[in-house]
């Protein structure tokens, strides 16, 4: 729901906009290359089929990602970021970044302290590229 409040502005659109709790995981995954349907799913545990589709819709309406459908059979299709969505990574790395400095900070149980490798790796990479 969009409060009247908020109506405007740039930061709580941007907020609600990767608001969700699969979404950018969703742009994260599409940020090096494009992907089917089952491989984006097998990088998200637990999504669902049915929201993994809505938020995939929600993002291609929005021409945040793009979806190609290729004409063989069985049918294929794959998705990919627009410049648009590709726009939306950098902003993801910082939160990734800052989470990941200040997680230290929070008293959670062990499991929360491990960040995989390739997380530290993929923004390693993305800050090398700019």
């Amino acid at each position: 729901m969009e409060s009247e409040l908020y109506k405007g502005c740039p930061v709580q659109f941007t907020l609600q906009f990767l608001a969700g709790k699969w979404r950018t995981g969703i742009l994260w995954n599409l940020r090096e290359k494009s992907m089917r349907f089952c491989d984006l799913k097998k990088l998200l545990p637990g999504i669902t089929d049915k929201v993994l589709m809505k938020e995939l819709l929600h993002f291609t309406s929005k021409g945040v990602i793009h979806k190609e459908k290729f004409r063989e059979f069985p049918p294929r299709s794959e998705y990919s970021l627009s410049p648009t969505g590709v726009s939306l990574i950098p902003i993801i790395q910082q939160i990734v970044i800052w989470g990941y400095d200040h997680l230290q900070d929070e008293k959670l149980n062990k499991k929360m302290f491990m960040t995989p490798a390739g997380i530290m790796e993929s923004l390693a990479s993305l800050d090398n590229k700019h």
